[in-house]
């Protein structure tokens, strides 16, 4: 998992921006450099200090990426108090998918269960759970972001959420999985975020102090354990045959979309 930090794009201001590319496919292939990418939401300098931060110094680096979609998953409530900086930095067509459940973030309904006491805590296991319900009530948006990524005229294309870990993640894992990414370098994928925002729970430990709660309860809700989204594959598997058969039974995604995407995020063997 080490090397695999390097899949980072340091680009100053942001964290958890990665290219998705470079993956190795089950029939040989490898999923294309430079086509897709997902990050954590970018604002403007004066913004949430939760977001990655615009360095203006940075603008050529953004540019390079040569975007021409960002999809942001974020909810209504989240993108109007900080409207997402990526298509405006980078010249961008943007695609709002509003997704309002989310796990790191000062607004989620979990870190209000858990600061009220409505939730003793959060473990690995209402991660899986988290993951498997956002499946099932957010296929239409899961559905129309895959989309975009069947259109060659909106790549390079960017996703981000909040953190870049939750809603991203799982979308990220529709991607690679449909493409025929084996499962363990999608868990790898994934959990990378966990290594490039550490210990983020200490950003909110302040709210959980002020009402008596111990932080540690909430911990795993700011990471990104490799099981958590083991157990998601594993779902997807059992209830629809994989990723794909999710995108054509639940997101309304047909067979030909799905070609499209392997045809445009594929690199041939």
């Amino acid at each position: 998992m080490t090397s695999s930090v390097r899949r980072r794009i340091p680009i100053p201001g942001t964290s958890n921006l990665r290219d998705v590319g470079g993956y190795p496919t089950v029939d040989d292939r490898v999923v294309a450099s430079g086509r897709l990418f997902r990050s954590e939401a970018l604002v403007m300098p004066g913004g949430s200090g939760s977001y990655a931060i615009y360095d203006e110094s940075a603008r050529a680096e953004y540019q390079r990426l040569g975007l021409r979609t960002v999809i942001d998953l974020r909810a209504g409530q989240e993108t109007s108090r900080a409207p997402t900086a990526w298509a405006q930095v980078c010249g961008a067509r943007l695609v709002l998918l509003p997704v309002a459940e989310g796990g790191e973030g000062a607004d989620t309904n979990y870190i209000r269960m858990l600061i009220s006491g409505e939730l003793d805590g959060f473990g690995i296991e209402d991660m899986a759970r988290f993951y498997t319900d956002l499946l099932l009530r957010r296929a239409e948006q899961f559905g129309a972001a895959y989309r975009v990524l069947a259109e060659d005229r909106d790549l390079p294309a960017l996703v981000h959420c909040a953190a870049g870990k939750d809603r991203t993640g799982v979308f990220t894992a529709l991607v690679l999985s449909s493409l025929g990414v084996p499962d363990e370098l999608v868990i790898e994928d994934y959990a990378l975020t966990e290594l490039l925002r550490p210990n983020r729970i200490d950003a909110y430990a302040d709210r959980f102090t002020a009402v008596g709660r111990d932080p540690e309860i909430a911990r795993v809700l700011f990471e990104s354990p490799a099981a958590a989204m083991a157990s998601t594959l594993r779902y997807l598997q059992e209830q629809y045959g994989g990723a794909r058969g999710y995108l054509a039974e639940m997101a309304r995604v047909p067979a030909e979309v799905v070609d499209a995407v392997c045809s445009n995020l594929l690199l041939a063997p």
